[in-house]
């Protein structure tokens, strides 16, 4: 989840403060990536992380995990990553729509 929301906010700043582009260009990589490889990117660490809390979640259960703050940080960086993803889907919906009764 880290590296998709720096990447999100890598492209938020970038928008909004473009004189400051040099500070954020030794960070992005050099070549230009797709609307949809970002997008499958971050489907697929928000599951990645999914996965990771359910794990940490069994291993609870089976007596496995020595410090049950491991378990806690994986279900809450699933729940924010899951929770953006969502804010975002709905963003996509909802600009979809308007633009969809434009044209009609």
């Amino acid at each position: 989840m880290d590296s998709l929301m720096v990447n999100m906010l890598h492209h938020s700043e970038l928008k909004k403060e473009e004189g400051k582009t040099a500070q954020f260009q030794a960070s992005l990589p050099s070549e230009t990536v797709s609307f949809e490889e970002l997008l499958r990117s971050s489907i697929k660490q928000v599951n990645d992380l999914q996965l990771e809390s359910d794990t940490m979640v069994q291993r609870l259960a089976t007596g496995d995990v020595e410090d049950i703050s491991e378990v806690v940080l994986a279900s809450s960086r699933a729940e924010i990553a899951l929770k953006m993803f969502m804010e975002l889907r709905n963003k996509f919906v909802d600009a979809y729509q308007q633009l969809s009764r434009m044209s009609a």
